[in-house]
This record gives structure tokens, C-alpha cells and sequence, in this order.
């Protein structure tokens, strides 16, 4: 049976699996208004909806309208510039037909495009060597009405991976940034999300960050109500001022561990652990490898607090880490016991870690389906 097949399978059950096993769910659970469903969740359906502006998910488009250097990695490679100056940047060149950070990569030589020559529609850019930042603008008929922008962390796990996040109504983007928005977006309406290094876009998307996540977690109801009349009536109150849209900033954590993920612990083992750190109320394992090698984010939360923040980011890729160890060497020992010394006994350890491990699957079934394709796109990179 084809795996997408399994996956549908699988994913027909979602609804039912959470419930039985009474599985919070960040992205519902805790907000009393939800953001319509009229505002695209991803890429593919925002491609679909705004088909005057979907030329926007086209990547090089982007690139070369802000005179970036950039092409199609076909035409690099068959025709190699001796005066491209190196490192340069790798990516799928459309954004509706990839997700997370597949195939993304910094590359310092000719040499090592021949590894990627067979991947269709890559393109390249030159490298912006500049810290990343993104932008959620909120548009009515052409004009930006709002905007909320996320500072990254100078440190970075490979290219594209972030430590945290800090979201306040004090971040402002670039004017130039702004200025392209402005130039690109006539007569859109709803919201376009905007990734850029310094000054210069790398990508654009027709949908909020993280499903909205970021949105819900501002806990401003007026602007999650606004945001709802924009994209269900194409309206907004122009007399709402920034303030009151306010709310206190936040800051947003990624957990990383350089150890093949193999057990995860139970979504009410997480719910405990982050409710006791003062986390805000969205939380979540989330799997996207960072950068070549085994390195890999694996849980994201939010809190209000850095430095308690960065503490309990650092105890939960503690955690998990000694977790994978904990279990593999649990195995081995098993696995010997049972060859050299007693079957029985063995027998009786295996059993007994295999049921704890089992454990794992007391998370949404979404879960187990994003570890596992993260983890082949790391394996096969």
C-alpha cells in the first residue's frame, strides 16, 4: 500500500485518537474566538485562493524583482559563471509546492552542485549573510492596515534554523520591506506573510505564520476579531489605532537535539512540564531538520520571560536527549541479556521497555506522521 495511503489512513482517525485519549490541541483548545477558516492554513490553498497575487509563491520572481542575483539552478549548472561569487543559496524555487526547509541549502563551491543537479525546480540566490526576520502584514484592498514582526536570534542552527523568536507591537520591518509589500500587493486583501534576511526577501507567503499560532497567542481578541472581518467581509474598522491591538511581547523557543528521535513523551507529560514553566498556552513538538546532519528541532513553546524561556528550552533538549539514549542503551542491554546470559530474564526486558515505549503514541497521530517525514528528508539529504 502506497505510504500516502497509510498516511490518509491514518489521518482519518485524527479526531477520534485525540479525543479517546483526550489530547490538548494548542491550536484550539485554549482560544475562546478561532481565526476564520476563510484565511488559508497553507500554501497550497492560499495559491488557489489568491490567484492574482499566487505568482508571489514563485521564489526567483522574488528574488530578481529586488535586483538580487539569482536563477534557476538548471542554468547554473549547465552553464557554470566563472565570476559567481561564492557561497551562494539553494532552495525549491516555489513556495506552495515545498514546506518546511527541504532542500535548502548554502553552498560554497561548484563542486557541491552536482549533489543537488538532479532536483527539479531549485533555484539559487546569492547568499545574504544577515540575520532573519519575518513579518505578518495584514492588507485591505491593496493597503497594509497592520503588521507584526517576529526578531529572530543572531544564533542559528545551520542557515535556517532560529533559537527563538521575539514578537512585540514595538517590531517594525524595514521600510524597504514595506515599501515592496506596498508595490506587490494592489488591491490583495488578508494577510501576506514575509521572510527576509536585512533588507532583502527570501520568500513570500499568502497566509499568517505558523497557522495563526502567533496571532492566538497575543490574546487580543479585537485583533483576531478584526482579522476575521477582513478576510470574511473584505472590511476594517479604520478607527482601531495600533493600541488596541497591544499586547505584552513574547518570546518564541525552538528545541533542537543532534540524537536520532526515537520516543517522544506523551502529549499530558509535556502539558505538566510546560504549564509548571509559566509557558504560554501554545506549545507543540515540531520536527523540521536544521540544516545537513542530524541536527533537528523538535519542540517549540512560548513564554513571556526569556531567560526563564532559554532555561527551560535547555531542559527540555535535555530531556529528550537523554530520553533517545536512555532507550536505545535500554535495548542494547536487553538485546545482550537475552543472547549471553538469560533468555527469560531477556525476554522480560524487552517486554517491559516495549511497553514503556509504546508511551509515545499518546500524542496527536499528526505527530508520529511529521517525525517521520522529517526524519526521512534528513536521512535522505
Amino acid at each position: 500500500m502506497p505510504i500516502n495511503y497509510i498516511t490518509k489512513f491514518i489521518m482519518s482517525h485524527e479526531r477520534n485518537w485525540c479525543k479517546y485519549l483526550n489530547i490538548y490541541n494548542p491550536y484550539s483548545d485554549p482560544w475562546p474566538i478561532r481565526i476564520s477558516k476563510n484565511m488559508p492554513d497553507f500554501d497550497h490553498q492560499a495559491y488557489e485562493k489568491y490567484r492574482h497575487h499566487n505568482y508571489l509563491y514563485d521564489k526567483l520572481y522574488v528574488t530578481q524583482s529586488q535586483g538580487i542575483k539569482g536563477d534557476t539552478l538548471e542554468k547554473l549548472i549547465q552553464s557554470p559563471n566563472k565570476y559567481l561569487e561564492f557561497p551562494i543559496f539553494i532552495k525549491p524555487r516555489y513556495g506552495n509546492k515545498t514546506s518546511s526547509s527541504k532542500n535548502c541549502y548554502k553552498i560554497n563551491s561548484y563542486d557541491e552542485l552536482n549533489k543537488y543537479k538532479n532536483i527539479p525546480n531549485m533555484m539559487w540566490s546569492e547568499f545574504i549573510d544577515d540575520t532573519e526576520k519575518m513579518t505578518d502584514f495584514f492588507i485591505y484592498n491593496g493597503k497594509i492596515i497592520y503588521q507584526l514582526t517576529y526578531i529572530y536570534s543572531e544564533t542559528q542552527h545551520g542557515t535556517i534554523a532560529d533559537d527563538w523568536k521575539k514578537i512585540s507591537p514595538c517590531n517594525m520591518p524595514p521600510q524597504s520591506i514595506i515599501n515592496w509589500v506596498e508595490r506587490h500587493m494592489n488591491g490583495f486583501s488578508g494577510a501576506c506573510n514575509v521572510q527576509y534576511r536585512g533588507d532583502k526577501i527570501i520568500e513570500v507567503a499568502l497566509r499568517l505564520a505558523r497557522g495563526g499560532a502567533y496571532i492566538y497567542s497575543t490574546n487580543n481578541q479585537k485583533l483576531i476579531t478584526s482579522i476575521n472581518n477582513l478576510v470574511n467581509n473584505n472590511e476594517w474598522d479604520l478607527t482601531l489605532k495600533n493600541d488596541d491591538f497591544y499586547f505584552k511581547e513574547y518570546y518564541s523557543f525552538k528545541c533542537y537535539t543532534d540524537i536520532p528521535i526515537i520516543y517522544l513523551f506523551p502529549q499530558h507529560v509535556m502539558d505538566i512540564l510546560t504549564k509548571r514553566a509559566g509557558c504560554k498556552d501554545f506549545y507543540e513538538y515540531y520536527f523540521e531538520p536544521a540544516g545537513k546532519g542530524l541536527s533537528m528541532v523538535c519542540y517549540q513553546f512560548l513564554h513571556e520571560d526569556f531567560e526563564k524561556g532559554m532555561k527551560f528550552k535547555k531542559f527540555i533538549e535535555t530531556l529528550i536527549n537523554v530520553a533517545q539514549i536512555v532507550f536505545i542503551l535500554a535495548y542494547i542491554l536487553a538485546i545482550l541479556i537475552f543472547l549471553f546470559y538469560s533468555k527469560k530474564i531477556g525476554l522480560i526486558f524487552i517486554i517491559i521497555i516495549s511497553i514503556l515505549f509504546t508511551t509515545k503514541l499518546i500524542n496527536p497521530l499528526t505527530t508520529q506522521i511529521n517525525l517521520w517525514n522529517a526524519q526521512k528528508q534528513a536521512f535522505l539529504n
